[in-house]
């Protein structure tokens, strides 16, 4: 796997989870990453942005592009979970779930892309979830269909900006072991979830920011559009 170290990365959701490995996974291969969330203060690789206000989102690019003179790379894994049962998720519930999980995806994609096409070339990763791909067994249906939401943007980004040199592509994780999941989920439903799984366990966060890693690289030039499962054979 080789990512030219003269790329600069942008990793939304930078203060936990994947998103945090996955932003230290690049800095380790020498790539200038800059992670971006709304719990990060601003420091030389990191700035404060909510993905859901565009002008936030606009501003942070701005400042990144005018201290690296670039954005080669974006990861997006910025998202909440509502845990709220299927018939309880109110209308406030919906629409925080979806302006981040959704509509934050699109706009650093928006703001990646006007950038990154000028250039004509470009690596987004955004990431899903196994909800994304059939349901959630632990979060609400406002989530899972956020992240059905980002399997179809990806798709249709993908389709459309090939040609101007950018990569955009998606991975579904299963449940990992993040901040989120051992904040939101019992023990109890932990452990059945990893014994149902046929690897029989949940995934560790660097295993999905290697599979990220690997779609941001010269290794994966002609994957685009695709959906990775890093489930461990959950269906």
């Amino acid at each position: 796997m080789s990512i030219d170290e003269e790329r600069v990365a942008v990793v939304t959701g930078a203060s936990t989870g994947i998103g945090k490995v996955t932003a230290e996974l690049l800095r380790s291969q020498g790539v200038a990453t800059v992670g971006i969330s709304r719990r990060l203060e601003d420091a030389s690789w990191t700035r404060r942005c909510d993905v859901t206000d565009e002008k936030s989102v606009e501003r942070v690019f701005q400042e990144i592009l005018s201290t690296f003179g670039g954005i080669d790379i974006l990861v997006n894994c910025a998202a909440i979970v509502s845990t709220a049962g299927l018939l309880d998720v109110s209308v406030q519930d919906w629409e925080i779930v979806l302006r981040t999980n959704l509509i934050g995806t699109y706009l650093c994609c928006k703001h990646a892309i006007i950038h990154m096409r000028g250039r004509r070339w470009g690596k987004i990763v955004n990431v899903s979830s196994i909800a994304g791909r059939s349901y959630s067994r632990t979060a609400s249906i406002a989530y899972t269909c956020s992240k059905y939401g980002v399997i179809g943007l990806t798709r249709h980004l993908a389709a459309t900006f090939g040609r101007d040199g950018i990569n955009i592509n998606c991975v579904a994780p299963s449940q990992t072991l993040s901040e989120t999941l051992l904040m939101n989920v019992p023990k109890m439903q932990l452990d059945e979830l990893a014994a149902s799984n046929p690897l029989g366990r949940l995934a560790r966060p660097e295993e999905i920011a290697r599979t990220i890693c690997f779609l941001v690289s010269d290794a994966a030039s002609y994957i685009n559009g695709a959906v990775i499962d890093v489930n461990g054979g959950q269906l």
